[in-house]
């Protein structure tokens, strides 16, 4: 499996800035599946594969509701953006990631001396990217899949540190709540919007 970790680190760095830059909820899922399965690849260089099979299987259920809500409310594709806009949230995530390389080894070296370099910063990238996508839009679902994000950012470094099959078990848990939340505020969204669109022709 540690042959994997570079891979996955890359994959956890491609999925973050996607998600960070993209507003269409199709390329932004698939994103999502995949950086679960990165982190599912970094967490086994820590725990045993049977624990950390729970994390992708969770965080897999947690996209697909999701995913799934979406289609169901047979969601369009989000309008052509403002490449000002794309270009911005592009930069904002570079930035990130050069500070997120900068600063590691010294949070490594002073704080978490006994975590390996990589998994520091494929947890860093993807606390801090799920973070600026928080700061940068105010659509549920992105709202949704970037505190998954942090979630999961978060599990990837306590993996390193410490192995407890209860915290396990309660992350899985906050994972498929937050998961719930999203598909209800979804659902409530989606009608809302579609009665503000028949009422405006009237005005």
């Amino acid at each position: 499996m540690e042959a994997l970790a570079t891979p996955a680190f890359i994959l956890i760095v491609i999925t973050s800035m996607t998600i960070l830059t993209f507003r269409d909820w199709r390329i932004n899922a698939l994103a999502l599946a995949l950086q679960y399965l990165a982190a599912f690849l970094m967490v086994t260089l820590s725990w045993p594969i049977g624990m950390a099979v729970t994390k992708l299987m969770v965080g897999w259920m947690a996209a697909a509701s999701l995913a799934l809500t979406l289609l169901r409310q047979d969601q369009p594709h989000n309008p052509a953006e403002n490449t000002a806009s794309l270009l911005f949230r592009g930069v904002a995530g570079l930035v990130a990631i050069i500070v997120i390389f900068v600063v590691s080894p010294r949070l490594q070296a002073r704080v978490f001396p006994g975590v390996d370099l990589l998994i520091l910063q494929s947890g860093l990238t993807l606390m801090g990217m799920a973070l600026m996508q928080l700061g940068t839009n105010a659509n549920p679902y992105l709202t949704i899949i970037s505190l998954l994000s942090l979630i999961s950012g978060f599990e990837v470094i306590h993996a390193a540190l410490e192995r407890s099959i209860l915290l396990t078990g309660l992350l899985a848990i906050v994972n498929l709540g937050l998961a719930l939340v999203g598909v209800y505020f979804i659902s409530k969204r989606i009608p809302e919007n579609a009665q503000t669109d028949q009422e405006e022709p009237l005005k």
